[in-house]
């Protein structure tokens, strides 16, 4: 007989609840049994092996030849459909000796493992097997945890098939759809394995499709959660009230509330929503809820408490893990926030991983105490030169023609966000990546955050303050930062959008505005955008600048622009001198800009450009401190969609 290798995971469902369903005396959450022995091919067979391939579900199924017959043939007919990379399945037969299970394996055409207990190893704990036949489903890894039971003929191939679809759609496999199709298929097939399937229809996006199974269901909690999904919050409520004995309903309104800014209308009713939810993840997700709306208002052990609880309900919820490790992150708990979330990371989700990253980063720079101590240093000069700023003409810097060097700093903003995030610490994950990515860029330097964060504190300058105009314009001349960046979060049609307000630090006017769609769970796409808009305005639309420091030889003029400013070689600059004055009421309010000559960029240094001459006017020479302004630059900022 072949060996059947692959199947992963086992979880099951909490879709059993039948009397007796724990009398064979497997409890949920314990260990599983060390299946060891000779199966009736002659394989040796190990537990501990088969659950280190990794399978999608490994399901130990105990029969008899005279019963489970349908089981053990739809057993072997997801393993032959689904492939034997994704379920491994270790039968034992019980009562016959092997040659009837050889006989009925060969009857039933069985190709996964069937043991006989009379070649098996410390096969004591096979006096809990006290009905039959009996399935139980453990979860693939170290624990190797059983996940569920069903017990006895009670356990029908429809709950069988539905179970399997459970456990594959909360690990989000693609075969869950096709195992929930079947489940629905068969005879007598309970509500809940259709509207197991409308769940999934609607976790692949595919809303219109779900929206008509659970209305064949007549499914209020299924019609609320693709509301939900849709954006459409009062549709969501209103489903949702239509079912109020319902706990997943009230956790899909509980959600609903707390997009709109209810937070404590979405608290009352999540409160019990766990208590009466009827499966296993929907209580993880009422549980990581009450986490979210614990952790929003500064109840940060009491959101871990939660989340730890939704982990324990759903261990393949990734959310509750990542959230618990945003949390200890917002704590100051690096190391516990790294330890989580590389348990979540084996889950292959891109949030987490990027979560992951950037607390290892907050950790290897924790340790570095000479990093520390030049942080430090800078925070107490910063802090000097800021009050000394203050002091004198409120900042008013000399020079307020040139371009400053393209450096940004990225504060916190005043608005209060208007989003309700599923994902605990996603404002905080987007800006620090945000910042990596365009210092990554080398078009725009970045202030480094741990130094920005200090100094704001060492300042006492929250986000109120650093909406003033003169605040903006005293931390441009101290960080030696043109550009001042404010992160918002906004409701769209399509969920949350992110938004990059950019404000000079000289006339505190905007100068830019970049947005992009957020998926909570590949925020990457969205910073990607964001980075790409704001360099391309850098290069092609943001207006540069100078003066003329030297122009002693018409082959190196030397401007006071350079590659921090964005300059680069071949650039075109006109050079400017005032001409004719303009009056008005008896006064002149200004002079207008004359076109003298032209010079091209030949070499750019970071602080300052050399100058060939191209044309200049007669009888007009070119001398220090005139203006220069790079051609084709564009009247105004781009809005970004």
């Amino acid at each position: 007989m072949k060996r059947f290798s692959g199947f992963l995971a086992l979880l099951a469902l909490a879709l059993l609840t039948a009397p007796g369903a724990w009398s064979a005396g497997f409890v949920k959450g314990e260990a599983a049994p060390p299946v060891v022995g000779v199966d009736i091919a002659g394989n040796t067979v190990n537990l501990d092996s088969v659950v280190a391939q990794d399978p999608y579900l490994v399901i130990l199924f105990f029969f008899t030849p005279s019963s489970g017959d349908d089981l053990a043939a739809k057993l072997q007919h997801l393993q032959s459909t689904y492939g034997r990379d994704k379920f491994q399945i270790i039968a034992v037969g019980m009562q016959k000796d092997e040659k009837a299970l050889k006989d009925f394996a060969a009857r039933l055409g069985i190709l996964y493992h069937i043991l006989d207990p009379a070649k098996m190893q410390d096969a004591a704990w096979l006096d809990r097997v006290t009905a039959l036949p009996l399935t139980v489903f453990i979860r693939a890894s170290e624990q190797k945890t059983i996940d569920q039971v069903l017990a006895g003929g009670g356990a029908t191939t429809a709950r069988l098939l539905a179970t399997v679809a459970e456990n594959l759609f909360r690990q989000h496999k693609e075969e869950a759809l096709a195992v929930a199709d079947e489940a629905v298929a068969e005879p007598n097939a309970p509500k809940t394995s259709t509207e197991l399937k409308g769940y999934i229809l609607a976790s692949n996006g595919r809303l219109d499709e779900a929206q008509k199974v659970f209305e064949s269901a007549q499914s209020p909690a299924g019609l609320a959660k693709v509301a939900l999904d849709r954006g459409a919050l009062s549709e969501a409520v209103a489903q949702a009230e239509k079912a109020p004995e319902n706990g997943y309903a009230q956790t899909v309104k509980a959600t609903a509330l707390a997009k709109m800014g209810k937070l404590d209308q979405a608290q009352s009713t999540v409160t019990a929503a766990d208590a009466t939810a009827s499966q296993d993840w929907q209580k993880s997700e009422a549980l990581n809820l009450q986490g979210r709306l614990a952790q929003e208002s500064g109840k940060v052990n009491a959101a871990i408490a939660h989340y730890r609880a939704a982990t324990q309900a759903d261990p393949y919820n990734v959310a509750t893990l990542a959230n618990e490790g945003a949390a200890r992150r917002s704590s100051g708990d690096f190391e516990g926030a790294k330890k989580v979330l590389e348990q979540a990371g084996k889950h292959g989700d891109a949030a987490t991983a990027l979560l992951l990253r950037q607390v290892s980063d907050e950790i290897r720079q924790a340790a570095d105490t000479k990093r520390t101590e030049v942080i430090r240093a800078q925070i107490e000069d910063l802090g000097k030169r800021y009050r000394e700023v203050s002091a004198s003409a409120n900042g008013a810097a000399k020079d307020t023609w040139s371009t400053r060097p393209l450096v940004l700093a990225l504060l916190p903003s005043a608005e209060r966000s208007a989003v309700f995030f599923d994902r605990a610490g996603m404002d905080t994950l987007v800006q620090h990546e945000l910042e990596t990515r365009l210092q990554a860029s080398q078009k725009v330097s970045v202030v480094e955050r741990d130094m920005l964060d200090k100094l704001l504190q060492e300042l006492n300058l929250g986000s109120s303050e650093v909406a003033s105009a003169d605040t903006q314009r005293r931390l441009g001349q101290v960080l030696s930062a043109g550009l001042l960046g404010f992160l918002s979060f906004v409701p769209s049609a399509k969920g949350e959008a992110v938004r990059l307000r950019l404000v000079d630090t000289e006339t505190t006017a905007i100068v830019a505005q970049v947005s992009a769609p957020l998926d909570e769970n590949n925020p990457e796409a969205a910073v990607t955008a964001l980075v790409d808009q704001i360099t391309t305005w850098a290069a092609t639309e943001r207006e540069l600048k100078g003066l003329i420091a030297d122009s002693t030889s018409d082959d190196a003029i030397l401007v006071n622009l350079g590659a921090k400013q964005g300059v680069v070689s071949g650039m075109v600059f006109s050079v400017l001198a005032d001409g004719a004055p303009i009056e008005a009421g008896g006064r002149v309010v200004a002079r207008r800009q004359e076109t003298v000559g032209r010079i091209e960029v030949t070499q750019v240094e970071p602080d300052y450009a050399v100058c060939k001459l191209l044309n200049r006017r007669d009888g007009v020479p070119f001398a220090k401190e005139m203006k220069v302004k790079a051609l084709k630059t564009a009247d105004k900022a781009p809005t970004a969609p």
